[in-house]
């Protein structure tokens, strides 16, 4: 697999506006606990290679967590996004944890600190990123359409592998939908957005994905949202009876 992590370092550059970013102040949370896999005890088995992009995508999933919530400790009078969205990577970690555990695949975030992964390039990419972040709010939302760019770019590398199982195809799929979700909700707050409240219309046509399920709800692409963009942007909120992978208000 193309490792975009360790080689796409750079963030692009992000035209600050003249609209203000408006996001209502949230406290930060702390890390949560690391909670790893349990022992593992394979109920079915993968390839070498396959168990090799699991094992990175769990980084992968704690790396975005663990950035988010330090930059949310950076920006606290502007940290809803970042919170929001951190609980969202969150359950994307854990998902893939399972998976870890179902293919008795041993964990590499196992005792883990933030900050530092199994992988030398990962732990180099998430201070090379924090540092990126703390020149300004904007760059810091600019450090996010990266992550999730790079985030997309690997889990769609992985799904076009033939014979995946369809427990896996079904996690990264859902994994690849909160995350077009979580680079709408970065690209709108980086040109100078607001995060909208629960007004907001579903993403994608109308179908809005249930948090890090096989549900998949029915959006009201119709209405005007009162979120994420300038003036009637579409919102990235709830419409449906389950809350979207990342419901931000």
């Amino acid at each position: 697999m193309n490792r975009t992590w360790i080689t796409r370092t750079a963030v692009a550059a992000v035209a600050a506006l003249g609209l203000g970013i408006g996001i209502t102040a949230a406290a930060t949370a702390a890390p949560p606990t690391e909670t790893p896999s349990p022992t593992p005890v394979a109920s079915a088995s993968v390839d070498a290679a396959l168990a090799k992009e699991l094992s990175y995508m769990r980084e992968e999933e704690r790396l975005a967590r663990d950035l988010y919530l330090a930059i949310a400790e950076l920006y606290p009078d502007n940290a809803t996004a970042f919170t929001r969205i951190a609980s969202s990577e969150q359950r994307h970690f854990e998902s893939v944890g399972l998976l870890l555990t179902r293919y008795g695949l041993d964990d590499p975030a196992a005792d883990a600190k933030a900050g530092t992964y199994a992988d030398d390039g990962l732990t180099k990419l998430y201070a090379d990123l924090l540092a990126k972040a703390k020149g300004s709010l904007t760059d810091a939302y600019g450090v996010g359409v990266t992550v999730e760019k790079t985030d997309i770019a690997d889990l769609e590398e992985i799904l076009d592998t033939s014979g995946l199982p369809a427990d896996v195809k079904q996690v990264l799929s859902n994994l690849l939908a909160g995350s077009e979700n979580h680079l709408a909700t970065f690209t709108a707050l980086a040109e100078g957005g607001t995060v909208g409240n629960a007004d907001g219309t579903g993403m994608r046509n109308g179908r809005r994905w249930s948090d890090d399920s096989t549900t998949a709800g029915t959006g009201n692409r119709g209405n005007a949202g009162k979120g994420a963009g300038a003036a009637t942007g579409q919102g990235y909120g709830r419409t449906g009876e389950r809350p979207a992978d990342c419901p931000l208000r």
